[in-house]
């Protein structure tokens, strides 16, 4: 069952009359302006939950095991990314809403001084072993890059230098073996190029890591073994990009076709209806279009504005439509709050990731044919398709005329074993209590099943 109610640590609630900025994804098709009420939307809900000094947002929802000053912190890092896009593109760094005037600039400027300052009590803390903050620096650092002419050129050297010793005290940490290889690889191409000293060294080692888990066909496996989940679009692909974006020498043949690769059979998993979601960090789903819009915006693209632009659309409209958005964030579940697919390490803000398919199309100028040109077809919209991918054994299909589209992986278990399972409530009481999640383990129905399908998801789709 979806969980019965949510934990907060803030009191603050989203206005309920801001809900309108959502409305044009839900009355029609979604055109330019559309998206720029949907950046009002989060923007509105990040001023609704940060901190007084701007480091940090207390948004509402379920804790993570990382704590509340993390939880917070992902509340920042997850949103600005978004705003620095924004300013990147050429967008007005002054944006008005309702109630106030917005200054993006001093918004993040402010976020990032406070938030890396160790004399402050709002300091973020240093980056250890195993550390959310080795996830959050590479989000940091695309900030910086982003904003570099607004932001990063103004600073004073001392500003610089915190907000860089900050962001290399991640890059000897150990983490998981996955994709956080390319966080520190990220950051220390970001610091090389906003000038400050970096040994880049752990980078090229960490890089080589990542590369050992690719398999061909464009997919990697997510660590060693065969773990294969969407990951690939929002978290490596993406970084791929931005690297090749922030250092288009590093690795750039590779980058752009092992890309290319991947759209090949990627683009056949979005449906009319969805994803046929499947792994973890679901709640990340808005992401799913992510890989064709920065392939369109990249030098080498095999993507069309079109194509990648009605991905966007078809993922943000379904979604939206279906309350995956409410009070000013997006929600810890599918299509809404569902702590059976909600992971331990996911905290209020954690969900955010979704912007990870709005922050590359933001860095594209509003007037670039991508906002101003017509939504192409996808190959849902074109013909039914069987597509098999024999580097990770799925095969993806399509219906045409129901557009949905569904995945089958060659190693899976019977559906009889694949059921999620609900949170016993007197767990989901403690847990709130001490603030501190205990979520069912549902590994096994989240990447065993025989068959996922988009609509109806297997963790179910409650509007």
């Amino acid at each position: 069952m979806f969980a019965a109610f949510s934990f907060s640590r803030a009191p603050a609630r989203f206005p309920p009359e801001r809900e309108s900025l959502l409305e044009p994804f839900v009355t029609g098709i979604p055109t330019s302006e559309a998206y720029e009420s949907l950046f009002r939307y989060f923007l509105s809900g990040f001023l609704t939950y940060r901190a007084p000094r701007g480091q940090a947002a207390s948004y509402r929802g379920l804790p993570s095991h990382h704590g509340q000053r993390v939880d917070a912190m992902e509340g920042f890092t997850r949103f600005v990314p978004l705003a620095a896009a924004w300013l990147h593109s050429g967008r007005p760094a002054r944006i008005r809403l309702a109630d106030a005037t917005v200054d993006l600039v001093s918004l993040i400027r402010g976020g990032l001084l406070v938030g890396t300052d160790p004399g402050s009590p709002e300091y973020w803390g240093s980056i250890k072993d195993l550390d959310q903050r080795t996830v959050e620096a590479a989000d940091v650092a695309l900030t910086l890059w982003l904003t570099r002419d607004s932001i990063w050129d103004r600073l004073s050297p001392s500003a610089r230098g915190r907000i860089g010793r900050w962001l290399s005290d991640g890059l000897v940490r150990e983490g998981p073996d996955n994709n956080w290889h390319l966080f520190p690889t990220f950051v220390s191409l970001v610091l090389r190029e906003l000038g400050q000293p970096v040994d880049l060294s752990p980078a090229l080692r960490h890089y080589a890591r990542l590369k050992t888990f690719y398999v061909g066909d464009g997919w990697f496996s997510d660590g060693p073994g065969r773990v294969y989940d969407y990951y690939n679009a929002w978290g490596i692909h993406y970084q791929l990009y931005w690297i090749n974006r922030v250092n288009p020498a590093w690795d750039p043949e590779f980058i752009a076709s092992s890309r290319r690769e991947f759209l090949g059979s990627y683009k056949y998993l979005i449906g009319r209806g969805g994803v046929p979601i499947r792994g973890r960090s679901i709640c990340y789903r808005m992401a799913t279009p992510a890989p064709l819009i920065f392939d369109y915006a990249s030098a080498s693209s095999s993507t069309t504005a079109g194509e990648a632009r009605r991905a966007l659309d078809l993922t943000w409209t379904y979604f939206i439509r279906r309350g995956a958005v409410r009070e000013g964030t997006v929600t810890q579940g599918y299509c809404g709050p569902d702590v059976r697919v909600l992971e331990d390490y996911s905290g209020p803000a954690s969900c955010l990731w979704s912007l990870r398919s709005l922050i590359p199309a933001f860095a594209i100028p509003a007037q670039d044919r991508f906002w101003k040109g017509a939504a192409d077809s996808l190959p849902i919209d074109r013909r039914s398709y069987r597509l098999r991918v024999n580097s990770i054994g799925w095969t993806i299909a399509g219906d045409a005329e129901t557009g949905t589209t569904m995945l089958t992986a060659d190693d899976s278990l019977p559906d009889s074993l694949t059921h999620l399972q609900s949170q016993r409530r007197w767990t989901e009481l403690k847990a709130l209590l001490i603030g501190r999640p205990n979520r069912p383990r549902n590994e096994t129905a989240k990447y065993d099943g025989g068959t996922y399908h988009s609509e109806p998801p297997f963790c179910g789709c409650q509007r």
